[in-house]
Order: C-alpha cells, then sequence, then structure tokens
C-alpha cells in the first residue's frame, strides 16, 4: 500500500514540475504533444523517488532526489541544466511552501508534533490530499497566468538576479526538508518546529523584499536602456549629417575647383557635373515623426539603412505612437525586432528586385495596431506556427541569439496586454501587432 501511494504521489509531483516547465519555458502544450517524453520523464522520476524514498536517509532524500530531477528535466526536454535548475528550484518553493503551511496548520489544530503527521497514517494522509490538491491549484495558477511570469524573463541574461533569487529560496527550502526530516528522534519537537518554519518564512519575507529591489533595479536599466538607445540613434544620425556634409563638401570643391580653371567650357562642365549628381546630392536621412522621440530616431536610421540598401521602406503612422501606453524600452524592442526581421528576409532571398518594407499604424475598433511588412520569402505555412517559439529559427546560419527575437517580441506584446498575428504568402509577410486601448489606458 505504501509504495502504491508513493508511485501515485511521484506521479503526480512529475506531472505538476512538467506543468511548471510547459509554463515558464513558453513550451505550450508540451505535456499532451509529447506525450513519449512526458511518459519518460514521469517513469525517470518515479523510478529517482521511489529508490531515495527506500533506500536513502531521509536527511538526503531531498538532496538527492532535487540532483536527478534536475539532470532529468534536462535530459528529456533538452533544456540547459541552468534552466532546469531555475525550473526545479521554483517547483521546490511551491512544494516547500504548501507543505509548511500545511504542517503548521496541523500541529496547531490537532495539538502534534511534526513526526506524528509522517507516523500515523490518519494524519499523514489529510497531509497528503491537501498538499497536493493545493499544489495543484498554485501550478494551474501559474500555467494560466504565465504572462506576469513573462515579465521576469527567467531565461535571459539580463535577469539572473531574479533567477538568483528563486535559486536561493529553492536551496533553502531543501535545507529546512533536510532539517525536518532529520529530527524525527527527538521527544517534543512542536516548539521545534514552529521554529524552524518561522526560520523559514522570515527568509521568504527578507527574499520578497529582494525583489522589490530587483523590480526597482529593472526599472532604473530600463530608462537607461532607452537612453542608451537615444544616444545610440543620435550618433549614427550625426555620423551620417557628418558624412553627407563630407559629401557636398567634396562636391563643392569640384564646381570651385572648375571655376578656378576658368576655361571656355567651364559652365558647360558644371552644368553636366550638377547634372550628373543631382540624383544623389539629396539627403538620404529623412526625419520620421512618430508620436515618441525615441522612436524617432530608431525609424529614421532604419529608413537610412534601407535607403543605403536599396529597400523602400514605406511609413505611415496614421495613429501616433503617443496614443499607446507602454514602456517605452519594450515598445523600442518591439519595433526594432520586426523591423530588423524585415530587413533579414532579404537576406535569404537577395534576388529580389525591387525590395520593400512597409510600416503603418492605426486604431481600428479601439484596438492600437502596429503592422510591419516586407516582400521577402514566405514563410512555410508548417513553420508559421513555430516562429514565436523560443530558439526556433528560419535562419541559415543558426548562432546562439538566433531564434529569440520573435519570441521576445511576443513575450513583450502579451505582457502589455496585446497580441501578435502572423500573415504570410508568396506575395508579402505582415506581423501585426493589437492593442487593446481601454487596458491600457487603464494602467
Amino acid at each position: 500500500m505504501e509504495t502504491v501511494r508513493e508511485l501515485i504521489l511521484d506521479c503526480i509531483e512529475a506531472l505538476l514540475l512538467l506543468g511548471i516547465f510547459e509554463a515558464l519555458y513558453d513550451r505550450k502544450g508540451f505535456i499532451q504533444n509529447n506525450k513519449f517524453k512526458t511518459a519518460l520523464f514521469c517513469i525517470l522520476y518515479i523510478f529517482s523517488n521511489y529508490l531515495g524514498t527506500f533506500y536513502v536517509s531521509k536527511v538526503y532524500h531531498t538532496l538527492i532526489v532535487s540532483i536527478f530531477s534536475v539532470l532529468i528535466l534536462t535530459l528529456v526536454t533538452k533544456s540547459r541544466i541552468l534552466f532546469s535548475s531555475i525550473i526545479f528550484f521554483l517547483f521546490i518553493i511551491v512544494v516547500s511552501i504548501t507543505e509548511s503551511i500545511v504542517e503548521i496548520i496541523e500541529i496547531l489544530i490537532f495539538n502534534i508534533n511534526l513526526n506524528e503527521i509522517f507516523f500515523n497514517s490518519k494524519y499523514l494522509y489529510i497531509f497528503l490530499v491537501s498538499t497536493k490538491l493545493l499544489q495543484i491549484l498554485i501550478v494551474f495558477l501559474i500555467i494560466k497566468k504565465n504572462k506576469y511570469f513573462a515579465k521576469f524573463r527567467l531565461f535571459q541574461d539580463d535577469s539572473i538576479l531574479f533567477s538568483n533569487l528563486i535559486i536561493q529560496i529553492g536551496i533553502f527550502s531543501i535545507f529546512i526538508f533536510s532539517i525536518n526530516f532529520g529530527i524525527f528522534h527527538i521527544k517534543n519537537t512542536r516548539i521545534y518546529n514552529i521554529i524552524i518554519f518561522s526560520i523559514y518564512f522570515l527568509f521568504l519575507i527578507f527574499e520578497l523584499k529582494e525583489l522589490k529591489e530587483y523590480h526597482r533595479i529593472v526599472n532604473t536599466e530600463a530608462k537607461y536602456k532607452i537612453q542608451e538607445n537615444q544616444i545610440k540613434n543620435m550618433t549614427e544620425i550625426i555620423r551620417i549629417i557628418r558624412q553627407e556634409k563630407h559629401d557636398f563638401a567634396n562636391h563643392i570643391n569640384v564646381i570651385w575647383g572648375l571655376c578656378l580653371l576658368n576655361k571656355e567650357d567651364t559652365v558647360e562642365k558644371i552644368k553636366n557635373y550638377v547634372s550628373g549628381i543631382s540624383d544623389s546630392v539629396h539627403s538620404s536621412f529623412k526625419f520620421i515623426e512618430t508620436g515618441n522621440d525615441y522612436l524617432n530616431g530608431l525609424i529614421s536610421i532604419k529608413n537610412n539603412y534601407a535607403a543605403n540598401n536599396n529597400i523602400a521602406f514605406d511609413i505611415f503612422i496614421e495613429e501616433p505612437f503617443s496614443s499607446l501606453k507602454i514602456n517605452e524600452n519594450e515598445l523600442i524592442s518591439i519595433v526594432s525586432n520586426l523591423i530588423d526581421n524585415a530587413f533579414e528576409s532579404f537576406q535569404i532571398k537577395s534576388d529580389i528586385k525591387n525590395k520593400e518594407i512597409s510600416m503603418c499604424t492605426f486604431i481600428e475598433d479601439n484596438k492600437f495596431y502596429i503592422e510591419i511588412g516586407d516582400n521577402g520569402d514566405m514563410i512555410p505555412k508548417n513553420i508559421q506556427d513555430k516562429i514565436f517559439q523560443r530558439g526556433f529559427s528560419t535562419k541559415i546560419s543558426q548562432s546562439s541569439d538566433h531564434g529569440f527575437g520573435l519570441y521576445i517580441t511576443k513575450q513583450l506584446v502579451e505582457k502589455n496586454n496585446g497580441r501578435i498575428f502572423l500573415e504570410s504568402n508568396p506575395e508579402s509577410t505582415t506581423f501585426s501587432v493589437e492593442f487593446k486601448m481601454e487596458e491600457l489606458d487603464n494602467e
């Protein structure tokens, strides 16, 4: 009976861990679409837990099982071991908090010690049923509210502080587990249990304060990134102006030299020279007014890049970006990634004679739309559903940074209560971003 119970509990835990992986790693439908991997993970997880439960000392059980669980998750899901560790430690936090709460409630209500919970079948079944139901509820909420966790960008290099926070709490949770399992020989443990749990929750409160500090740092970094982008744009604008000033100076020097020669055909030569450069003497730099100072510089630079690469860049700002109440750094990332993706489509299909990129904004049905399209290669139907997945890329050169632009864009759009759509056919490919105006106005 005890063996059957452990197998059922371990199976539930395995599915809960995969549920957290599916939600945080943006692998929606992983359990449903990967039945073999799900079954394999459950079998390996159950096997390691079974051996740990019956053949390893209670003091070391949690530590050993934790190591095996991270390795199994990494192997089956083919994720990085660091990412698997973050997911597992978040799972441990959920387990430790739910079990600690239920244990405290049972200790206070039934006036018992911690060891009685595990050695008395009545109290044990109350504990197991209560904790598993609570854990299932929490994981269900994590899956439903995964957009909230997306803003922490757990698996991005610039979010290492929050990832470390999860790992710290997870390690401390394992430590608490090990201590509690090692005190069964103590006769009167009630007060000791309460002290241990109190320390644990005080630690959680302290870490939550650290989380607030993390939010402050993230907001500060976001402001600096906006300023950094603006400085880069201004630097590029100054470089373009200097280059064009240099070109104008060269043309003027040529004309001045012809004047100094003062030959009979000087006027005719100057006329022919000016006619020859008339198509290129105008400025290639155009200032684009978007309603957002930071985007003005960004899109103006992108427009200049398009002009220098013989790409027609048509921009129609029917509704200014000032209508959007959205983090400016995130807005820049969304627009920049989509425009860069359009430019990159021509690297794959470089034989297009008339390369075109279009960008427009408008409001329809109280929704703000950003549409960015190109006439590059069509995105095949069989990969259109995968285009926003983490790490997926259609680029020939699969470098380490490919496959994250559209994934990050989707995360940022959904974080701001928006949706992103793709429409691709042989003539054009268009990405549409939709924001509900009333939701943004209420923020």
